[in-house]
């Protein structure tokens, strides 16, 4: 059984009091100073927190200023938007335009004859639809002719057992999601199909073929030339508009091809009545980003003055004053603002260029009359001081991106080799030349995938415009190379009577083949000319070309990519590239705000040094006990000295007491 101990009871004194006081003497100093550390790191990882949020607040303020696009917004407004609105892309010119609408577009739109239901049998064959202009009189019901529509795909369905009623013919036309719209309309005499373009424009009117397999009747459907069925319910209209004086057609009530950069949407025809269209510079949005960069570096200033300054009547210092962590994020983050911007303009390199200027107590301020100035004179210029950017002085040399090792600078481009197309030229054929089903089906591969059987209309064809019209649409009508993308150009080659066909893309991997044809078309199987790609150097170094692209691969500019856009060998003049300000500071931010960054590193010593702390307290605890324990050995044993001695003291007096009252 263990012994049991109370302490004192020897001697009467408060042995565990004057233990528990020598053992709190003894850790006081400890204590005192790993107290002293531990508020003075949780303190610096406040104030680092609010740092480091301050910094991350002025981040976000970056965001709209480094898109190039931001310094480039142009607004366009109508003066009566119930009649034209309009729109305006970076690239238009600020101006003014008085515009008059004479007359809006409108699709063409054709009717059959009555059928008693829409389940009623049509008939069997080929119904195909092409897009062209039609020469057709409503009021006599004469049909003069049709031009084809060589940029939009032909549609052509076959009419079988599974589809060839009324509904199933208008279901077939809409689901093969081409540019016509189908549909039942019954007028009181019976139930008739009607057919509307989707796109509007004479440019765009409906051609009805129809190549019957069974009995009659599917050529009620047609409209050409040969046999008009269908009535013409609305013809096929381009819109008319004045624009400063002068008249411009076109098939569409949208209109973005009469100005760079500016778009008119038509709304109502009002003829006489003028509207004015004010193309300008969009300053608001910028001049809000601009105002929003310089708050949140003045809230970044003013953390860093909280956390670091000195009051001198208050006589209390921040908790990181001197702290080199926040010393030197400011000093690279000053540096970033104030140096000056390589391959910037030659008048606009700095922000006090711009109207941003550092004070003296290490604020910004924002003169937005010398920023409107700066924009008026050189937008550019601008746009280049603050975001990655790159300037030809060729205008069909675009700057079409960078990576981030390309440094700042001033590059010559030279070009050694235009980029151009596949192409296949087929042989020698006459005119007229008919078509029948022994010629009429062909395969082509573009850019290396292959088409399905394409089937030319069968009929005679009077030139080779007029079949190089057919073999373009049936070709791009192709679902396969549709679903991919490729399209291709035929022309007629009229001195060497052949056909010629391009892709429409560039470079090496362009290339056209066909696969299955007929040699009485001039277009038997064979494999063309395959495309080049762009070659040339960027500062001297010979770069990588795709397409129309070329990239340099080495030296200062690489990752420098520039669209070549025409064929012109030679110097082609220089690029000049910037990164910006925005971009510098982007960097710097992120080096500093990063897992690994200074602040990280900075916060992750003082929690280490808490960890360091909180061990410290658990061996001071250690160690304490084990002091508290040799104490109280030590007093427990002078406490049984002492009460032995006090025993023996009772015992003595006892007896001294006993023989004195025997004397007695």
């Amino acid at each position: 059984m263990a012994a049991i101990t109370s302490t004192g009871l020897g001697s009467g004194l408060d042995v565990s009091g004057i233990v528990t006081k020598l053992v709190a003497a003894e850790r006081l100093a400890d204590d005192t100073r790993y107290n002293t550390r531990e508020a003075s790191d949780n303190a610096k990882i406040t104030a680092l927190g609010s740092f480091n949020g301050a910094l991350s607040d002025f981040q976000s303020s970056l965001t709209s200023l480094s898109q190039t696009s931001s310094f480039q917004k142009i607004t366009a407004d109508s003066s009566d938007s119930t009649l034209i609105t309009a729109s305006a892309l970076s690239v238009a010119e600020v101006a003014s335009y008085q515009v008059e609408v004479k007359s809006l577009s409108q699709s063409h739109a054709l009717a059959s004859v009555a059928y008693a239901d829409p389940t009623t049998v049509v008939g069997t064959g080929t119904l195909t639809i092409n897009f062209g202009t039609t020469t057709y009189d409503s009021s006599t019901q004469v049909y003069g002719g049709f031009a084809q529509n060589t940029s939009k795909s032909s549609l052509s369905l076959t009419i079988d057992s599974s589809n060839n009623t009324l509904a199933g013919i208008r279901d077939a036309i809409n689901n093969a999601g081409t540019g016509v719209s189908a549909s039942i309309l019954n007028d009181g005499s019976g139930n008739r199909l009607v057919l509307k373009s989707k796109d509007s424009g004479v440019n765009n009117s409906m051609q009805v073929k129809v190549s019957e397999t069974g009995a009659s009747g599917l050529s009620d459907l047609a409209f050409d030339g040969s046999n008009p069925k269908m009535a013409q319910t609305q013809a096929a209209k381009d819109a008319l508009v004045n624009i400063n004086g002068l008249d411009i057609s076109s098939s569409s009530n949208t209109i973005s091809s009469a100005l760079k950069g500016v778009t008119f949407n038509l709304l109502k025809a009002q003829v006489g009545q003028t509207v004015s269209v004010n193309v300008t510079r969009n300053n608001s949005d910028l001049n809000t980003a601009i105002g929003s960069f310089v708050d949140k570096y003045n809230a970044l200033i003013s953390t860093v003055n909280s956390v670091t300054g000195y009051n001198a009547t208050t006589k209390v210092a921040g908790v990181l004053l001197g702290d080199s962590t926040v010393q030197s994020s400011m000093s690279q983050i000053r540096n970033a603002l104030t140096n000056v911007v390589d391959g910037a303009s030659s008048s606009i390199r700095t922000l006090s260029d711009v109207g941003i200027s550092l004070q003296k107590d290490g604020t910004l301020k924002f003169d937005n009359t010398k920023f409107t100035a700066a924009q008026a004179s050189d937008i550019d210029g601008v746009a280049a001081l603050f975001s990655v950017m790159g300037r030809s002085t060729d205008s069909n040399v675009q700057y079409a991106g960078s990576t981030k090792g390309t440094k700042a600078g001033s590059y010559a481009v030279t070009l050694t080799q235009a980029a151009t197309q596949g192409t296949l030229q087929g042989g020698t054929i006459n005119f007229p030349l008919t078509v029948d089903g022994t010629n009429n089906s062909l395969a082509v591969k573009v850019n290396g995938i292959q088409s399905g059987n394409i089937e030319l209309s069968q009929q005679a064809y009077a030139s080779g415009a007029d079949l190089a019209n057919e073999v373009q649409s049936r070709i791009n009508a192709d679902s396969t190379l549709k679903a991919s993308n490729l399209t291709v150009s035929v022309s007629y080659d009229a001195t060497n009577k052949r056909l010629v066909i391009n892709s429409k893309t560039y470079g090496s991997t362009s290339a056209v083949e066909v696969t299955q044809g007929s040699a009485t078309l001039g277009l038997a199987a064979a494999v063309g000319s395959a495309g080049t790609d762009v070659a040339g150097t960027i500062d001297g170094v010979v770069a990588v070309g795709k397409g129309q692209f070329l990239t340099s691969a080495s030296g200062d500019s690489v990752g420098l990519k520039l669209l070549i856009e025409d064929t012109t060998l030679g110097s082609r003049g220089t690029v000049d590239f910037g990164r910006g300000i925005i971009d510098r500071l982007s960097s710097t931010l992120g080096n500093l705000l990063g897992s690994s960054g200074s602040i990280s590193s900075r916060t992750a010593g003082l929690q280490k040094d808490l960890s360091a702390i909180a061990q410290g307290r658990t061996a001071l605890d250690n160690r304490m006990a084990e002091y508290e324990a040799r104490l109280l050995k030590q007093y427990n044993a002078m406490d049984a000295i002492i009460g032995s001695l006090q025993a023996t003291s009772s015992y003595l007096t006892q007896q001294l007491a006993v023989n004195n009252d025997s004397n007695n």
